[in-house]
């Protein structure tokens, strides 16, 4: 099959779904060029990444032409109008792939994993603990209602450090919900640091819920309550709110399989989808489920190098990146076989 793969975009995305993704479409068979704009006439199927997508203009050059967009966004109209015109849309999670099922009926999950080169970790018992975070700013700010809260209590009790992996150079230092009993090591993210600054962590924290006003079950509550038995849809104020982005994903999961790193996470879908509950890591929404969990594995050794090994062992027969590629490859050779 004669691929383009058309995009400006530089993004962690980009790295996966073209600069990962596109030697393996060449070791499949297929043609691939990167950045030929004005020649869709002479291509089978078209890939772009979201912000500079050009679906129409593919399509008026060469009405024969499939077009996919990866990693489709949401914030623009235009990139809305986009994903509905495309012939399919490459997602990396069940959380985007849901939304965007509004748009577009022909969604594949794709988990954009980044190569990640594996670690035989052996776990010891030591006198001090590293946690491990890595992702963007954001969700360290979420830290605040939860995970600070646990660390501050475990601080207490045992001897931990805590490392960032994230982009200070760009984003600025961490100041919103810091821990106040534990040490913690910011490091500037790159490719590089997962291995000499990073590998070193006992524990990965995963987290994805986004917070909510912890005074907003309770108002709504009590407004039903004043409006006598009137409550048609069961609303009670220890139900569970939860807020994440559409675009929430495993990605952050999968390299710390990869590093022999045992995880806890929240139980956001695709945390779900990969962590098998009390086996290969643990599920938790609260400040006690985060400190009950990370707790079990500060003080064990032997669960720890037993959860990494179960959680890699599953992703490996699951959800490695072969895995993840041979299925997209069959994907578009069937919509290959469209065209003819």
């Amino acid at each position: 099959m004669r691929i383009v793969i058309n995009t400006n975009y530089d993004s962690a995305g980009t790295r996966v779904c073209v600069d990962d993704m596109l030697p393996r479409l060449k070791t499949a068979g297929h043609e691939v060029v990167r950045n030929d704009w004005g020649n869709y006439q002479k291509y089978d199927l078209a890939l772009f990444m979201a912000p500079d997508s050009a679906v129409d203009t593919a399509k008026k050059q060469n009405p024969r032409i499939k077009t996919g967009i990866m990693d489709p966004k949401l914030a623009l109209s235009r990139t809305r109008a986009e994903a509905e015109r495309s012939d399919f849309l490459l997602v990396s999670s069940i959380e985007q792939r849901d939304v965007f099922w509004h748009y577009n009926k022909n969604v594949f999950i794709f988990f954009m994993f980044p190569e990640t080169k594996v670690q035989n970790k052996i776990h010891k018992d030591k006198g001090k603990i590293i946690l491990g975070y890595h992702g963007n700013k954001l969700h360290l700010h979420c830290f605040v209602q939860q995970i600070t809260p646990a660390l501050n209590e475990l601080g207490k009790k045992y001897n931990l450090e805590l490392r960032v992996l994230y982009n200070v150079k760009k984003l600025g230092q961490w100041r919103i919900g810091l821990p106040k009993t534990i040490a913690i090591n910011h490091i500037q993210w790159s490719e590089e640091a997962y291995y000499k600054e990073f590998a070193d962590c006992d524990i990965g924290l995963v987290n994805n819920y986004l917070p909510i006003n912890g005074h907003l079950g309770k108002l709504a509550s009590s407004l039903f309550k004043k409006l006598n038995r009137f409550n048609p849809f069961g609303f009670n104020q220890d139900d569970y709110l939860v807020r994440y982005k559409y675009s929430t994903n495993p990605g952050r999961i999968y390299v710390f399989s990869q590093l022999g790193i045992p995880v806890v996470a929240d139980t956001s879908p695709s945390m779900c989808q990969l962590i098998q509950d009390g086996q290969s890591g643990f599920l938790v929404n609260s400040h006690e489920g985060w400190e009950y969990a990370l707790e079990k594995l500060i003080k064990s050794a032997a669960l720890r190098q037993q959860m990494s090994k179960n959680l890699f062992t599953f992703i490996d027969a699951n959800y490695s990146i072969e895995k993840n590629f041979a299925k997209f490859n069959d994907y578009i050779i069937n919509i290959a076989n469209q065209i003819k």
